[in-house]
């Protein structure tokens, strides 16, 4: 990942025509410290990562795509405002029967 990042960083740095001095005075390292994150051989600090982001005018989403495990979104429909209000009342019916039987019915509506 310090790979990645660093070759992110170097490839939006070249793009912008910024020179690693330049980039080194706008985040208070080294124009040596900047090869060294363009190698991966020293880490970014999140701290540092933000001020290049702003320095090179980038999202910090720049820096990061495509890396991680890939999340999948829910197959569960969020709950809405009326939503949420009935289920908390489902929730209070004390009977388990009555409830269950609740339940059973939303589900049979919602199949229609």
């Amino acid at each position: 990942m310090d790979v990645v990042l660093g070759h992110r960083l170097f490839t939006r740095r070249q793009s912008l025509g910024m020179s690693q001095r330049k980039l080194g005075e706008l985040l208070g390292v080294s124009f040596q410290q900047i090869q060294k994150y363009k190698r991966g051989t020293n880490r970014i600090a999140v701290t540092t990562l933000v001020r290049a982001a702003t320095a090179l005018n980038a999202r910090m989403s720049f820096f990061f795509e495509g890396l991680g495990p890939e999340v999948k979104k829910s197959v569960q429909p969020l709950l809405h405002g009326g939503d949420i209000l009935v289920a908390q009342a489902l929730a209070r019916i004390e009977d388990s029967k009555v409830r269950a039987a609740f339940r059973t019915l939303i589900r049979a509506l919602a199949q229609e």
